[in-house]
């Protein structure tokens, strides 16, 4: 997003947040912090038992009868739409809707990105991106709920319908671009879209998903311990929206995994998913599209 004006922005995040705009928001002024690598994200699995145990004795049969009829390839999807907080009727119509489906059909349908993977991000040809300059930050809220929670993945791609033209490219798009403009006017209620998003606004719409994400997130500068904090969630799970720029705030990335020595992030502008170091990362450098500051993380809490 690309908006002259976002000093404006920052200045009114930062009073949000309690701080003033000086040599704080340049990584090389932050002194270093003892950091602490927070516990591991629980596992789908490990979310769907606590989901288990909540429910009714009833509505716990159900559900894992519905489980236990879902083939090898259907049962992780069921599981992580139990992990995400859905009601055993939720649960028993999802697994309904993708029974018997080819393993290609499910991943097409249900994963919108692939967080191991690099490349053009899209869905039957038609790019996952951002439908304007000013909705980088929307899209990464969509992309990570969508990771997080199959049944929102199904509902974009097939508006939850069994009627084959109800998953074409175009009806896709027509669903993503309207997500996308609720999702913006939910991030942006006192704040002007043209603008884009702040982080708080992200974070407070993030934890509308608290149950799906499995955790809260918090609006944080770009320091040394709140970019290691948001390597080390990548690296466990959790995806991160990351706020860069140059001498103002621009852009949203998405952090949504760690390979080896470098993080990945999808980038909604451009449909891809990228690399980049994670030891440049966490002193600040990066190089995304032109831009090679970074503002704000958007953390696990």
């Amino acid at each position: 997003m690309r908006f002259g004006s976002m000093l404006r922005a920052t200045a009114v995040l930062l009073s949000l947040l309690g701080h003033a705009i000086g040599p704080q928001w340049g990584i090389t002024h932050v002194a270093a912090v003892t950091h602490h690598d927070p516990a591991p994200a629980e596992s789908p699995a490990e979310r769907a038992g606590e989901r288990l145990d909540a429910m009714s004795p009833a509505d716990r049969d159900r559900v894992e009868a519905t489980m236990a009829a879902a083939d090898a390839d259907e049962r992780p999807y069921v599981v992580k739409v139990v992990a995400a907080g859905h009601n055993a009727g939720e649960v028993a119509s999802f697994a309904q809707l993708i029974r018997g489906k080819k393993p290609h059909w499910l991943h097409t349908h249900l994963d919108l990105l692939d967080p191991d993977g690099s490349g053009w991000v899209d869905y039957r040809s038609a790019p996952v991106q951002q439908p304007d300059d000013t909705s980088c930050g929307p899209m990464t809220i969509l992309m990570a709920r969508a990771m997080a929670d199959p049944l929102y993945a199904l509902y974009l791609t097939t508006g939850d319908s069994t009627i084959r033209a109800d998953a074409a490219a175009g009806q896709f798009q027509a669903r993503l671009t309207a997500e996308e403009h609720r999702i913006h006017a939910e991030t942006n209620r006192f704040w002007p879209q043209r603008l884009g998003s702040t982080p708080l606004g992200m974070s407070n719409e993030l934890n509308r998903y608290a149950d799906a994400l499995g955790t809260h997130y918090r609006p944080r500068l770009a320091n040394r311990s709140a970019l290691a904090d948001a390597a080390d969630a990548a690296g466990n799970g959790h995806p991160v929206p990351v706020l860069i720029g140059d001498w103002i705030p621009h852009h949203y990335i998405l952090l949504i995994g760690r390979v080896g020595a470098d993080l990945l992030y999808y980038e909604p502008g451009y449909a891809t998913v990228g690399s980049l170091n994670e030891q440049n990362f966490l002193h600040g450098k990066l190089d995304v599209i032109g831009f090679h500051r970074i503002y704000a993380v958007v953390t696990p809490s």
